[in-house]
């Protein structure tokens, strides 16, 4: 029997502060960034007060993040790369997960396993709940790095530098053999030739959620009809697409190289890994499926993306195609400046439009124009001037605008789409 501690003055200013800065999170309030600090401050007060030594060596995580959606596993991705590379100390990680809840993705969870004690007996999760209440990690938001606790993705990019700097690997995962072995053989059965190469496109809808169709053209969702041309841009090199996600996404027209896996009855949770971690890329909005190639070190190309925060969770050969707000008064755009900064960052879609702002999606060109760019970056060519003034000079802003976000110093990785930035260098000085 695990004896339970009592909940010390500490912990619950602690727990007090949790909550706080998550309702600064939902009203886009800049306080939050203090206020993630101060809660991590006051753990590690507690923490070295207690006189409970293994509290000092544990950590929860929610197991939500195992059950919930399927970008949550992201967190965990964050948390043990930022322990790998010895951003933070190394505790014992614990999940309370019983027996009878069903994993989002169980092959997933297989690769993330290993490193969690997962509990699952019933006494032994109503024994840890109160240690659970204590020391689970807030990775909905940030992650506690010793006196700080950066935004997820702002942690995300420290433990890239980190990686960097040791000179590590950067998968974080690599596919077994029992998912390789099964994914060749429902290829062979798809008639894809035995050295054919594919790109994985997943495009975020309404659907998914049960949400209407007149949300398509949210702010986090795209129109999967405006990638046709990234997708034939493919085939045309040669390529295979495989277009990933479920049942409620909308058909796509039958193109020659092009398989509307999520409509399927190969589709299945095994599947779905062995085709993230063995495309070339993958063309992603803002969604869980967009993680799962950088797990196991493949680039991706991230569109449609309305929030610029997650531009710092990507890796060097990653790329990225925002997708830029304007004012509805004047249909003016937001200067880069403007919108990578807070508390553009940290607007949901209820706030765009309180601020009078409207998501402009990407084109069918601009999309087409980045997977081809992503085309000749994995095949190697030298035609690309990948160091121009633009770009350069969109990574020094995107880098002072990181720390805005707390103070914390950023590197700017991944760069931004060419077409994209030359066609909007204008707005590299301009702040409407």
């Amino acid at each position: 029997m695990i004896r339970r501690p009592p909940r010390s003055t500490q912990s619950r200013s602690s727990a007090a502060s949790d909550v706080y800065k998550r309702q600064l999170h939902k009203m886009s309030d800049i306080r939050q960034f203090e206020n993630m600090n101060i809660y991590s401050q006051k753990l590690m007060e507690w923490l070295s007060q207690t006189e409970l030594e293994a509290l000092r060596n544990i950590e929860f995580i929610q197991p939500g993040t195992v059950t919930g959606a399927f970008g949550n596993h992201y967190t965990i991705e964050v948390l043990l790369r930022a322990n790998k590379y010895g951003l933070r100390p190394k505790k014992k990680l614990f999940m309370l997960l019983p027996e009878n809840e069903k994993l989002r993705n169980p092959a997933l969870f297989s690769y993330f396993e290993p490193y969690i004690n997962v509990v699952r007996d019933g006494g032994n999760i109503h024994a840890m709940k109160r240690l659970e209440s204590m020391l689970t990690l807030p990775l909905g938001l940030g992650l506690p790095i010793n006196e700080i606790c950066p935004y997820i993705d702002l942690a995300a990019n420290m433990a890239e530098v980190e990686r960097i700097k040791l000179g590590m690997d950067r998968s974080l995962f690599h596919l077994n053999e029992k998912h390789y072995d099964m994914g060749k053989q429902a290829l062979k059965k798809l008639g894809l030739p035995s050295d054919a190469w594919y790109v994985t496109l997943h495009v975020r809808e309404s659907g998914y959620r049960g949400e209407g169709w007149s949300q398509i053209n949210d702010w986090k969702s795209a129109n999967p009809l405006d990638y046709i041309n990234a997708c034939k841009a493919i085939t045309k090199a040669g390529g295979w697409v495989f277009r990933m996600g479920d049942p409620s996404l909308t058909h796509l027209p039958k193109i020659p190289q092009v398989i509307d896996y999520a409509h399927m009855e190969i589709r299945s949770d095994w599947m779905d890994i062995f085709l993230g971690a063995t495309c070339r890329f993958l063309i992603g909005t803002a969604s869980g499926y967009q993680r799962v190639p950088g797990y196991f070190g493949v680039p991706t190309i991230l569109t449609n993306c309305t929030l610029s925060v997650p531009y710092f969770s990507l890796f060097e050969n990653d790329l990225f195609l925002p997708r830029f707000l304007q004012h509805q008064k004047n249909d003016k755009y937001l200067s880069f400046e403007d919108y990578m900064s807070p508390p553009t960052t940290m607007f949901g879609a209820d706030r765009l439009l309180k601020e009078g702002l409207k998501s402009l999606e990407n084109t069918p060109e601009e999309l087409e124009a980045v997977t081809i760019e992503m085309l000749k970056r994995t095949e190697g060519s030298d035609s690309l001037n990948l160091d121009d003034d633009l770009q350069l000079r969109f990574k020094v802003l995107a880098e002072r605008c990181g720390q805005k976000h707390g103070g914390h110093l950023v590197k700017a990785f991944a760069p931004i789409s060419q077409e994209f930035i030359h066609k909007h260098a204008n707005l590299l000085d301009t702040i409407n």
